[in-house]
């Protein structure tokens, strides 16, 4: 096996790789911890060992652009939207994802809103491998964050944790809590998640460790154009955060008379791990979770056929039956043909028959080929937002570090 020819510097007669390699362990040993990394290892801070899912799918792919893809751990992740939307839902069905994993799940629950027995309905254990915390004060749920990321590193188990912050919205710092009403307190909380997201985002990528925020959404006093919305407590979440949900709301699912579910839809209007500004959209059943069989066929029959390993499969069908094929492209021999109504989707999903074809054809849907730009459905609302924060934090660059 012909070995790889070094790099070298002719004129000084160095040779760059070793160079490179012996300046990563210069610079560990002056820092005395590990601070230098060759990014082509494993084990780097860069590396995303696990994806936990969201429990929806479609939402998974635009987060991860990957087939056994979600939410990366090592990473903080912010889901806003208005009140009611399905951010408290989506957050179990996380919590529930890392216990399948063998994780666990610290809830910092600061709007007193979640009960054992939803919890249960969505799939989480809350006997064991689930710490429940009620705390209400910013400093305690950055002091929380910290021990748990840094109890997590100290473990050395090689399991998914995952803290979920529900929500940022509803926490207020110590001074405030314990001040009078008319005390003057602007901005106040938005220094304090400022200095505790620095020290979080120094420690958790160095860990198993998942941080997902959950917020909600304001109006922007004085914003005549584009977007008129903020989140609470600052900058600094945006600004660290790797992956940025945002929820928005659509029409109401009803059985009859009575309300048992809504039309979500959910944008990446900021990605550091997979393209962003891609939306989609999905249903929540209350207290039954994520619905989404029925968006997963439209995107499917809306993207056409493809080929993968040498089978051509499609889904079809404008009338009320809809169908699956797959026909053998070299020999020309059908292998599938399953006829079915649309709402039975979900069956068809899971059924050991049809699920690798379904699963082959979602994915060549969704992975989106980065620097193509073809590929890519940006969405131009989300990109709007982005531009609109991107604005803000360079108008008010001389005081950053104290708004954010």
């Amino acid at each position: 096996m012909a070995r790889k020819k070094k790099v070298q510097n002719v004129e000084n007669n160095v040779d760059l790789e070793d160079f490179a390699s012996d300046l990563i362990k210069s610079l560990n040993k002056e820092q005395g911890s590990r601070v230098a990394y060759n990014l082509s290892a494993d084990d780097s801070p860069t590396h995303v060992k696990r994806w936990i899912s969201t429990g929806s799918r479609l939402l998974d792919y635009i987060c991860s652009n990957r087939r056994d893809g979600g939410l990366p751990e090592g990473r903080i992740i912010e889901m806003f939207g208005p009140p009611s939307i399905g951010k408290s839902h989506i957050a179990t069905q996380i919590a529930a994802s890392t216990q399948r994993m063998g994780g666990i799940v610290v809830y910092i629950d600061t709007e007193n809103a979640t009960s054992p027995e939803n919890l249960a309905n969505l799939g989480v254990d809350v006997s064991t491998r689930f710490v429940y915390v009620d705390e209400h004060c910013t400093e305690n749920v950055f002091a929380i964050a910290e021990s748990t990321i840094l109890k997590a590193k100290a473990m050395n188990k090689d399991v998914p944790i995952t803290i979920i912050w529900d929500s940022v919205a509803a926490t207020s710092p110590k001074a405030e809590l314990e001040g009078d009403y008319d005390q003057n307190s602007i901005a106040l909380n938005a220094r304090t998640i400022s200095k505790g997201m620095r020290k979080i985002t120094g420690i958790i990528g160095q860990t198993n460790t998942l941080m997902v925020c959950l917020n909600q959404i304001r109006v922007n006093v004085g914003v005549m154009y584009g977007d008129n919305t903020t989140t609470p407590g600052g900058k600094a979440i945006p600004f660290h955060a790797t992956t940025r949900i945002k929820l928005g709301a659509g029409q109401q699912i009803k059985n009859g008379e009575d309300v048992i579910g809504i039309h979500v839809s959910a944008k990446t209007i900021k990605n550091k791990v997979a393209a962003p500004f891609r939306t989609v959209k999905f249903q929540i059943h209350f207290g039954k979770g994520i619905v989404e069989h029925e968006e997963m066929f439209d995107i499917l029959r809306k993207h056409g056929e493809e080929t993968v390993k040498g089978n051509t499969i499609s889904v079809s069908g404008t009338g009320a039956w809809k169908s699956l094929n797959v026909v053998n492209e070299k020999s020309g021999k059908v292998i599938v043909d399953k006829k079915f109504y649309k709402a039975d989707f979900d069956k068809i999903i899971i059924d050991p028959l049809y699920t690798t074809y379904i699963d082959d054809l979602l994915e060549k849907t969704m992975v989106k080929v980065m620097g193509n730009n073809d590929e890519v459905d940006i969405d131009t609302n989300s990109f709007e937002e982005m531009k609109a924060i991107a604005l803000e934090v360079e108008d008010i660059s001389d005081g950053y570090d104290d708004l954010t």
